[in-house]
């Protein structure tokens, strides 16, 4: 699960339907918190979006996930607490990734948002990843983010492909990337474990 992901690890819509597993009272299940969400996610005006983002097959998620992220946004006033915590577990990615690539004196100087920050770790990171093994395919992503920018595009639906194709050639070459993924991977375990806490039931004092 990525950072951002609205999907349950266990939605593979090649092996299941569209049913969701009843909580059996006193299951202690680690998953019983996934089918919790789910009835939340269900629950407001998105039902419709979060059920085609939710079992379609991966080619098709840049697509479905930008439908159900605009309709909970129109629809903030339910949503909030899951839009929220994305946003808080992105903004603590970005402090993570910064620690690592830029110089703690340019962290004093400056702040979260500012252009000469945000330049020069576009820099430390694009060096860093001509490293590796993996630069052709870092390069075919970027050309074809600024080619849907230009154009005014969808980026993660045109570069989807390319885009995993990168993801799986730094997954490969774990051993060089792993600075860069070691903060991806902790965003999406954080943010698991802040959801299941939102929809977990409450001890009573």
């Amino acid at each position: 699960m990525s950072s951002t992901d609205l999907k349950p690890e266990n939605s593979d819509p090649k092996s299941q339907n569209n049913q969701v597993p009843s909580e059996e009272p006193g299951d202690s299940s680690s998953d019983n918190w996934r089918y919790r969400f789910q009835d939340f996610m269900e629950g407001g005006a998105c039902k419709e979006s979060y059920l085609d983002y939710h079992y379609c097959f991966d080619e098709e998620e840049p697509k479905y996930k930008e439908v159900l992220e605009k309709c909970m946004n129109a629809h903030s006033d339910y949503y909030e607490p899951v839009l929220a915590l994305l946003e808080t577990c992105k903004e603590q990615l970005t402090n993570d990734i910064e620690a690592i690539f830029l110089p703690s004196t340019i962290l004093d100087q400056t702040k979260e948002g500012d252009a000469e920050r945000e330049e020069m770790l576009e820099e430390k990171v694009l060096a860093f990843m001509k490293g590796g093994g993996c630069e052709e395919q870092c390069t075919a992503w970027r050309d074809c983010f600024e080619e849907a920018e230009k154009n005014k595009e969808d980026v993660d639906i045109k570069c989807a492909g390319v885009h995993a194709m990168w993801f799986n050639c730094m997954d490969a070459h774990s051993d060089y990337f792993h600075p860069f993924l070691a903060p991806l991977k902790t965003a999406g375990e954080d943010f698991e474990k802040k959801l299941e806490a939102f929809v977990s039931p409450k001890q009573a004092d």
